[in-house]
């Protein structure tokens, strides 16, 4: 079968490799349908991301179709169904185990990070990380796991009908948590210095976007009913952003960190006590992955605008390269993988 190898930074090798394993116990065999291509893949690519190692299949993205059953798998999902894949291993005995939160367990192994992933034709998982995704097109049912993502930072936040949600950085986990916000019942407006990523804002329901590099808009104020946000969610990891983002959350608003960046911000130690706002730190997901499956099946259209590239495995090196040097061509590419 076929696997698309890093096997040192910013080389990929198309490979003929060894057939899968037969499922054991607990396991199910499935055929890759699709795998999204993400910013941390730009960082396992090109050697830089602290996880990073060769030779390795990236992959955590990922959907498939279930070709056979481990033993104890019996009545799950039925062969010929398609699955979107939960792809984190935690380990099950440490302290955030221990209270519900394996996503930010402290041994976490992820498909396609520490463990090989869905960059190839077959993998072995385990039953448990599978959820349901049938009748739905593999591009969307890759998807599935970043909506994962921005759906958790929500739920950190405790968006629920009413709220305005300001999202700053417009890429694919910022677009999905506008997506999510809206099916919360929130509204949602979005910043960022991309213009098209504005423009993919406005289609997937941001109620209103401006420019990040310039002043803050006297709109949102008036959008707010001059209130200010009372969630922002910043999807970039910059401090310019989270600093932003305290600045213009609500008096007792929450502020909510996706974004991952290696920097330092400073912040003012007055808005914590004179606004009671909440900084919250987001990672991965937990417990909600089948409720972005859902999310991703109630808005096919809005999920459809953010894929702007379909390619084939051999395309993935050169892709990658095109979205790190054009992020306002490439939002978001997805491997369909050959039938």
């Amino acid at each position: 079968m076929r696997a698309l190898v890093t096997s040192a930074p910013r080389t990929m090798e198309l490979r003929e490799v060894d057939a899968v394993a037969e499922p054991g116990p607990g396991e199910v065999l499935l055929g890759i349908d699709a795998v999204g291509i993400c910013g941390s893949d730009f960082g396992l690519y090109k050697g830089t991301h602290p996880y990073a190692q060769f030779p390795q299949v990236q992959g955590h993205e990922f959907c498939g179709t279930v070709r056979a059953l481990g033993p104890g798998c019996e009545g799950t999902h039925a062969v010929g169904t398609r699955v979107a894949v939960e792809p984190l291993l935690p380990c099950g005995h440490c302290y955030p185990c221990s209270v519900g939160r394996g996503n930010c367990c402290m041994e976490l192994r992820i498909l396609g990070v520490h463990t090989p992933g869905g960059l190839q034709d077959e993998l072995v998982v385990p039953e448990r990380l599978l959820h349901d995704a049938d009748g739905l097109d593999a591009p969307a049912a890759a998807f599935a796991e970043p909506m994962s993502i921005a759906l958790q930072g929500l739920v950190r936040a405790q968006v629920v009908e009413g709220d305005t949600v300001l999202v700053l950085g417009a890429g694919p986990i910022g677009q999905a948590a506008i997506i999510a916000a809206r099916a919360l019942g929130a509204r949602a407006a979005a910043s960022d210095l991309v213009p098209e990523r504005l423009e993919r804002a406005t289609a997937v329901g941001a109620e209103l976007v401006f420019d990040a590099a310039g002043d803050v808009p006297d709109a949102l104020g008036e959008w707010t009913h001059g209130v200010g946000p009372t969630v922002v969610v910043d999807a970039t990891g910059a401090p310019v952003a989270i600093r932003r983002a305290v600045d213009l959350v609500s008096f007792a608003g929450r502020v909510v960190v996706i974004g991952l960046s290696s920097q330092e911000v400073s912040l003012p130690i007055v808005p914590f006590t004179r606004k009671e706002i909440s900084i919250l730190g987001s990672r991965n997901s937990v417990g909600i992955f089948g409720d972005a499956v859902r999310i991703v099946r109630d808005h096919p259209d809005e999920v459809a605008r953010l894929i702007t590239h379909e390619i084939a495995l051999e395309d993935v090196p050169e892709t990658i390269e095109l979205a790190m040097a054009h992020p306002e061509i490439v939002e978001k590419a997805i491997v369909r993988m050959a039938a």
